[in-house]
Formats: structure tokens, sequence, C-alpha cells
């Protein structure tokens, strides 16, 4: 497989050129390489080029050109510039064994869409040609023999010329299944010209005009075949009210030249004689109606001359003609005519109406398109397909079950698009893949390549991204211009816009969300910092770290890197110095997560996972085993962490056992400071340290809340970013009651996937809340715990009287509702800004 697409990565002239990662960036440049056996999948788009194919395929082995999407979207060749001359869209010349489908093809004035010259067993298929002044829509020419043109659009304008022309010395050329439009009365051109093409074939096309020449056989063009085919000759002819011709002197259905008559046949065809002339031409002589050319020349003999009762319909740019339900076209064509294809022009089966008596040979309809009835059944699913890649999944189309008796099962081709693509793959075998670039809610809409009344379908499936640890790194200080130019603080009111291109050599657009510890300091007023993603979207109401005048203060943040960076709104009046440690990130590999119920697994105070009771010293580290909390597999473990009693200001950092110290921080703190702050921190071993950035002691509490793994290890929970979006505010009653938890109370509230989501959503197995106490009227703490299950002996921020607190929560299993529960004797605010949630894999369908 060759691929051809206009997108950011492609190349022409790279060692990998063609392949899917670094496609081609022009159809002329697969054509010079492409080998027997290949085929060439050009994506959507435009391609202004004048395309020529030299090589060739074998009988068992052809070169083929695909548009990818051509129901709904397909890739559009040459078009009218004239930079390059008045050259086709294609030229397929001195060529075998070439196949092109899908495309949507016009060319400058003099150049046809398509030429085919001294060429054999050329097919093109499902296409969408348009002529231009002074040329064919598509010309056959130069001793080129058996080509075949099936299910095309083709569409000849005000230009004098015919919409396909077959050339003198062409012989065995089949036209099959195709429509052929002139909407102007002033082409004055036919719809399909032989000249001296013996063994045309022309069977099942439909030939709309506008009181212009429909199908002319003129030159040697003998032992052609006629059949099954619709005419339409009359003013307005494919509206609702088809009229006489002002001038009926070309308005003639089919010619056939004397050169041509012999062994021509004409027959099972439908003639529309409301355009007032002749309907036939044979070797000269005109006949009014299929009777008396039957009679006079024994052709014609199943031909109908009555109104083919058609409506035009478009999609895309592909143009078809459906027969009403009392048209005279269905259930009477000849299955057997030489070039009758099993399926019509939109690709379904040839179906027997049960209301129309059949003709003595089967059910066919005569014309491109058949009269299909009601389907039953049908659609498509969904299935994400977890480890190792979350954001895979597959698409799986069920045929629907015609009703009425037909040749065969619906083989339609539908048209996918996907919110977040770049290109719209095609379902061609029932079922296709798809990795999304990012973790969340995405649409997948579905185009029937009919059109109209079937269009479109939509489904939606949310995927979350596996966690990948980093070895802690600073990107942004701007007090030594880290991550910015300067070393001027953040402005009040004002933005900083962190450029994040990659993480980890992986490109921002793969990236679901990073998982950092952002650290303020020197505020010099009280005030509010809030990060958010970089995608156009206004500031949202939420907030990420409180602070007052003077205070450094740190909190995890996990963001999503949307336009490949993140933001930092300074919700203050003041100048702020903003810090921000990369932990790790969400993306399509990595490890799974489980979350856990809150569990205690170290304090100092009471010798909790220690040997001992009894506080970390200045500047030491204390090591922390976790592997008998953990199972075999985790690779990092997000923790609660408490600093209380610390006789002197300072930092603590979370970091794996046995390796060097990071030059960062996980929480700042204030000599007589009780502080909490969540951390992901890699295990070395089951192992994790906590480093004393002080000059004096401190206690320190551990609280796990979850660990990142493998399957194996029950990890296999992936993470959806969303947000940060507020939830809950008892300050001002939004998602909870107007008014301040009370002393020893609790609050529960609804997290926004319920009020969201649709039923073809999962349900979330954790959340990611940042959660937030304000206006304390005593000391104490909070705890966050699924609202169902009893309060369980765990902290997940600390206050004290008249303080704000923020600080980064994950719940596991939370049920229909969150609980917060307040651990103090006064009351207290409360406000949650929802970051995201946690699935579990999904055996699902929509």
């Amino acid at each position: 497989m060759l691929y051809v697409a206009k997108t950011s990565t492609c190349s022409d002239t790279a060692a990998d050129s063609g392949s899917q990662g670094r496609p081609f960036c022009t159809i002329g440049a697969a054509a010079a390489v492409v080998v027997p056996g290949q085929t060439v999948l050009v994506e959507a788009g435009s391609y202004p080029e004048s395309v020529t194919i030299t090589r060739s395929g074998t009988a068992d082995a052809p070169i083929t050109f695909v548009s990818n999407d051509w129901s709904l979207n397909p890739a559009s060749v040459r078009g009218q510039s004239t930079t390059q001359g008045p050259n086709p869209a294609f030229t397929v010349s001195g060529t075998q064994h070439v196949v092109l489908r899908g495309f949507s093809t016009t060319a400058p004035g003099g150049a046809p869409s398509v030429l085919i010259d001294h060429s054999t067993d050329v097919t093109v298929d499902q296409a969408d040609l348009s002529s231009s002044a002074g040329a064919p829509a598509i010309r056959i020419t130069g001793m080129s023999s058996d080509v075949t043109l099936s299910r095309t659009s083709v569409t000849h304008n005000t230009n004098g010329s015919p919409g396909v022309e077959i050339d003198a010395g062409a012989s065995g050329t089949v036209l099959s299944a195709d429509t052929v439009f002139s909407p102007f009365a002033t082409n004055n051109a036919p719809g399909i010209v032989t000249s001296g093409a013996p063994g045309t074939v022309v069977t099942g096309d439909t030939v709309v005009g506008n009181c212009e020449q429909g199908i002319v056989l003129s030159g040697d063009s003998s032992g052609s075949t006629v059949k099954n085919d619709v005419v339409e000759e009359a003013a307005n002819g494919w509206g609702s009210s088809p009229a006489a011709c002002a001038s009926t002197a070309d308005a003639t259905a089919i010619s056939v030249a004397a050169a041509a008559t012999s062994g021509t046949g004409i027959d099972d065809n439908v003639v529309d004689p409301t355009s007032g002339g002749s309907l036939y031409s044979w070797a000269s002589t005109g006949y009014p109606d299929s009777s008396s050319f039957a009679a006079a020349t024994g052709q014609g003999r199943a031909d109908i001359s009555a109104s083919p009762q058609l409506t035009g319909e478009l999609s895309g740019t592909r143009q078809w003609f459906t027969p009403a339900a009392s048209s005279p076209v269905i259930d009477s064509a000849d299955p057997g005519a030489p070039g009758e294809t099993a399926t019509d022009f939109s690709g379904n089966p040839r179906e027997d109406d049960p209301q129309v008596p059949n003709a003595a040979s089967g059910y066919y309809d005569r014309g491109a398109v058949e009269v299909v009835g009601p389907e039953t059944g049908g659609g498509f699913e969904v299935q994400p397909l977890g480890s190792p890649n979350p954001l895979q999944v597959t698409v799986t189309t069920t045929a629907p079950t015609p009703t009425w008796t037909a040749n065969g099962p619906i083989d339609r081709v539908y048209s996918y698009v996907l919110d977040d693509a770049t290109a719209f793959p095609v379902d061609t075998d029932g079922t296709f893949t798809y990795t999304f670039h990012r973790a969340g809610d995405h649409a997948i809409d579905r185009y029937d390549p009919r059109g109209g009344p079937y269009d479109e379908s939509v489904k939606h499936v949310v995927v979350g991204a596996d966690y990948t640890p980093l070895t802690p790194v600073r990107l942004l200080d701007t007090r030594h211009a880290v991550g910015v130019t300067t070393t001027t603080p953040v402005a009040a009111g004002a933005d900083l816009v962190l450029p994040v291109p990659s993480v980890a050599g992986l490109p921002a657009a793969d990236v679901s969300a990073i998982v950092a510890n952002v650290t303020v300091t020197q505020p010099t007023t009280d005030g509010h910092l809030t990060v958010y993603p970089h995608n156009g979207e206004s500031l949202p109401t939420a907030s990420n770290l409180n602070f007052t005048a003077g205070q450094t203060v740190a909190n995890l943040v996990t963001v999503p890197v949307d336009g490949a960076a993140v933001v930092f709104h300074n919700g203050s009046s003041g100048t702020v110095h903003v810090l921000m440690d990369l932990q790790g990130f969400y993306g399509r590999a990595g490890s799974g997560f489980k979350p856990v119920p809150p569990t205690r697994v170290l304090d100092t105070r009471s010798g909790l996972g220690t040997s001992s009771a009894g506080a970390v010293t200045a500047h030491a580290a204390l090591p922390l085993d976790l592997s008998a909390r953990v199972p075999a597999g985790t690779t990092a473990v997000v923790l609660n962490l408490t600093v209380t009693r610390p006789t002197q200001h300072g930092y603590l950092t979370a970091y794996p056992d046995a390796g060097a110290m990071p030059g960062v921080s996980n929480l700042n703190f204030t000599a007589g400071e009780t502080v909490a702050n969540l951390a992901v921190v890699p295990l070395t071993d089951g192992k994790v340290d906590f480093y004393n950035g002080s000059g004096g002691t401190f206690q320190v509490v551990a609280d796990l809340e979850g660990y990142s793994g493998s399957a194996a290890a029950g990890a296999n929970q992936s993470y959806v970013p969303e947000g940060p979006t507020r939830i809950v505010d008892t300050r001002s009653g939004t998602g909870a009651p107007r008014a301040p938890v009370p002393a020893y109370g609790n609050l529960a509230f609804y997290p926004r996937w319920y009020q969201d989501c649709t039923t073809d959503c999962p349900r979330p197995a954790g959340a990611v809340l940042n959660v937030t106490a304000t206006q304390p009227q005593k000391n104490g703490f909070l705890t966050v715990y699924p609202n169902d299950q009893a309060v369980p002996n765990a902290s997940n921020l600390n206050f004290t009287a008249g303080t704000t607190v923020p600080n980064l929560v994950s719940v596991t299993d939370p049920g229909l509702m969150i609980g917060v529960h307040n651990h103090s004797s006064g009351s207290v605010q409360v406000i949650v800004d929802e970051e995201g949630y946690y699935i579990a894999p999904q055996t699902w369908s929509n």
C-alpha cells in the first residue's frame, strides 16, 4: 500500500515517502513508483495536479488508485487551475490493468477530466467526472481496448462537449450503471458519443440531458449494445415537470449511424417522449416512439416510450436520478444484458418490488439506480479495545437486511468521520480500527452514500488514556527565566502561556493531559491561580491554587495540553511568581490506574510505616516501603501527603527510592503549618523516599489513594480529562445547598458526568477533583470519599481558621454521589472543580 495525503508530515522525496506515517504529498509521486499489485490510497483533499499513469499492472495484480472517502469527500484532482496547462486530471497512457476508483475530477478548458490513451483493461469506477469547455469529461482514444466506466457520475456543462467520448480505434468499451447529466439546454452535445468504436456496450446507464442527443453511435461502431438504459431528453427532465423542447432538432434519445448498425443491438430501454423530438435515429431515419422503431428495424422490441419519472439527487459531488415508485423502469430490465452489474450506482443489490410484475427474465431495474425496499436491522457498534492502547476503538458495521427479495446482501460502503481525524476512514469490509489522539468523549459520524433521508447517524464513545510517570523536571520558573524569557512575575489579572510542544518525545497532539506540581510564590496580594488548556476557550470558572500575600503554595494539577500549551491565569490584583514541575503524562501508552479507598500508609507521629515514631530530621530522606501495600507490577503510587508540626519553613520532595533527588518540590510549608498535597510518585522496588528540604524537623502523613501499573496488578483504568469545571460552590449554591458545611457535617454532590453523559457513556470508576476549603471557622480537615461508603480514616486537606486551602483529590468508585466530611468544630465553605475521571475497560455496544 502507498499512501497519499495532504498532511504536515507528507513528503515526495523522503526515504519513507508513501508510508502511512509519511504519505506522499502528490498522487503523481506515487504513480511514478507504484508496482503491480499495489494500491495507492489517496486521502480526502484537493490535489491541483495533472497525474500521468504510465506503469502497468498485470491481470492478476492490477495497479489501483483509490480515493479513500469517495462517498462523502472524494479526493479532488486537477481543478480549473491553468498553471499546468490544459492537461487532464488523469492521463492513463500506454498501460494495462489499471483501476481508478472514487476520484472527483475537473480540468481546465480544452482538456478532458480523464484521458485514456492506447491502454488496455482500465477501469474507472465510482468516480465523479466533470467536463470543461471544449472537451468531454472522459475521452477514450488511441486504440484503447477493454476500458470500463462504471457507477460513475458524469456531468457535462455549457461547453458543446459530450460527457463521454469514445474515439475511433477504441474497442470493447463498457459503460455500466453510470449517470450522465447535462443540466443546460445550451450544451448541444450528446451525453455519450462513439466515433468508430466497435463493440461498445452501454448498459444500465441513466442519461439525462436538456433537449440534446442522449446516446450516439457514429462511425463504424458496429457490434455495439445499448440495453437497460434510461434516456431523458425533455426540458427539465430530471425535475417534477418535464416539458417539450422548444427545438427538437437535437432531442433524440438514441442515434445509430448507418456504419454502426451492423451487429448492434438496442433493447430494454426507457426513453421519454415528452421532448417532442424523434426518440430514435437509425441509419439517419427518425422514429417518434419505440413501437414504430421496433416495427421498422426489429430493434427496441422491449423498449418503453414513457416518462421514467426521475428525481435528481446529490451527495457530495455525485449526482444520480431515482425513479418514482410508479416508474416503468422498475423490475423490467434484462439481467443478462452484456455489461450489466449485480449492484447499482450506489452499490445496492437488485431487489424485487412486490408491487410490480417482473420481466420474463428477472427483476433488475433499468438505468443506473435500483429502487430498493425497506430495510431491517443494520447499524454500527463502537468497541474500545483497552490495554495496551486505551485510545483505540473498533468500529463494526452490521449490514441491514432487505425486506424485498434481492440478488445478494447489502454491501454498502459507508463513510465514517471521526471528530479528531484528519482523514475519513471508509468501512469496506464491515470493521475498521482507529486510534484517537487524545482521551475524551468522541463522536463518530457514519454517512450513507445514498445521502438524502438516509444521510447520517452518530455514535459517541468515551476513551481514556494511560499514565506514564517521569523523573520530575522543572518546566517553568518565572524567578529564573525557566520556560519564559524574563524573570518578571506574572502581572495582575494576566495570563502566562507556557508552550508544551512535546512531552517525553511525544507530540502534544498525542498527549491527553500532563500531571504537574504547580507552585505559587512571592505573591504581592491575596488571590488564586487557574491552570487550563490553551485551546481557545475562555477562562474557566475554576481555580487550582489559592494564596495570600507572601505565601508559597503548591498543588498537583492534571491539565490537558490542547493547543500545545498550558495557560496560567493570575487571579489576583498583584504579581506572582509561578513554578511548574512535570511529574508525568497521560497518553496512548503507559500504565493503567487502580484507585483505592484512602488508606493511611505513613504517620511518623505514631510510627506507622516507619521503624519507630519520630519526626523527619533536617535535610534527611525518609524511605517508605509500599511493597506490601501495592501488588507487583506497580509503577507509581498516588499519595496524599501531609506535613505537620514543621519547626522551620521549607519543602518536601517525594521521589523513587535510591534515586537522585530531583530539584523540585511537592509541597511547601512554614513553621507550625499543616499542609497537604497530592503526589504521583514512581516506585523503585516498591519504595519511595521523602526529603525534608528545611533546616528543622517535621512530621509527615501519607494516605494511599491509588496506583499505576500493569493490568495484572489490577491497574486497568484509564483517565479522561475534562475541565477544569466548577461543579460545587457552597457559597453560591452551585451543585449543593447555598450554605457552609456545618461542624462535623457532610456534603454530598453529583459529579459532572452524571449530568452530561448520555446512556452510551461508560460508568466512571474514579474522580479527580480539585477541592478547596474556604472561610473555615475553626482548624480542621476535609475527607472526600464515595458517599455510599463510611468516612475513611484519612484526610485530603488541612486548614486553619480563616484560610483558603486547595488540594487535588482522587476518589475511587464514587457511585452516584461523592461525599465531603468536615472534621472541624466550625463550619466551612467548600468548592469543587472537576478535572477528570477514570473509566474501567468497557465491553459495550451502542
